[in-house]
């Protein structure tokens, strides 16, 4: 069965290779702005923080490694609970007398079997919901880094407008916006 997914995922990948624009010869230049946007996202999501640093937000960088970090460090914990709540309900219910439980509860009372049980499952859960949360943390630093890359070069200044134009020929009112990038060049 493993065999099976491993051919499936390396024709997959042959098939993505070999079907790129690159490949086809179709590729399209990338102008200035797309490429600071896509170089800024590939780092991000090798590096956490590196996204925020290239867009030279680097007050961002704590609040993502911080982030980060507290989703490791609470996922390591429910790790090393979820575990030990394991090893006492093995040593609880196996026939081994040389094995004996080590937890015990608020009151300095051994577990009981269904306690065990209750307390590894919510730090299975615990720990399964860290382990996204990691995911999100990084999913959300690199969503950050993104949208800082493009609108890094969105024109801020009072030149903005807004103005509503009458459609000749049909009833109804367009609605059009003016946004104009920056005409001076970002390092």
């Amino acid at each position: 069965m493993k065999v099976a997914f491993a051919w499936i995922g390396a024709l997959v990948l042959g098939l993505g290779v070999v079907w790129t624009p690159s490949a086809c010869g179709q590729e399209a230049p990338l102008d200035s702005t797309s490429l600071r946007v896509k170089r800024t996202t590939v780092w991000a999501a090798c590096v956490p923080g590196m996204g925020q640093i290239m867009n030279r937000q680097i007050w961002k960088v704590p609040i993502v490694w911080g982030g980060l970090g507290y989703a490791v460090w609470s996922t390591q914990g429910n790790v090393e609970e979820f575990r030990a709540s394991l090893d006492d309900l093995i040593a609880l219910t196996d026939e081994d007398p040389f094995t004996t439980p080590v937890l015990r509860d608020e009151f300095g009372n051994l577990y009981t079997e269904s306690a065990l049980e209750e307390r590894a499952l919510f730090y299975r859960r615990n720990r399964d919901l860290s382990i996204l949360s990691i995911l999100l943390a990084h999913g959300l630093q690199v969503l950050d880094a993104n949208t800082g890359a493009l609108l890094r070069g969105l024109d801020t200044s009072d030149n903005l407008t807004a103005g509503l134009t009458p459609l000749f020929g049909k009833p109804g009112l367009r609605v059009t916006w003016s946004l104009s990038r920056r005409t001076t060049r970002m390092p």
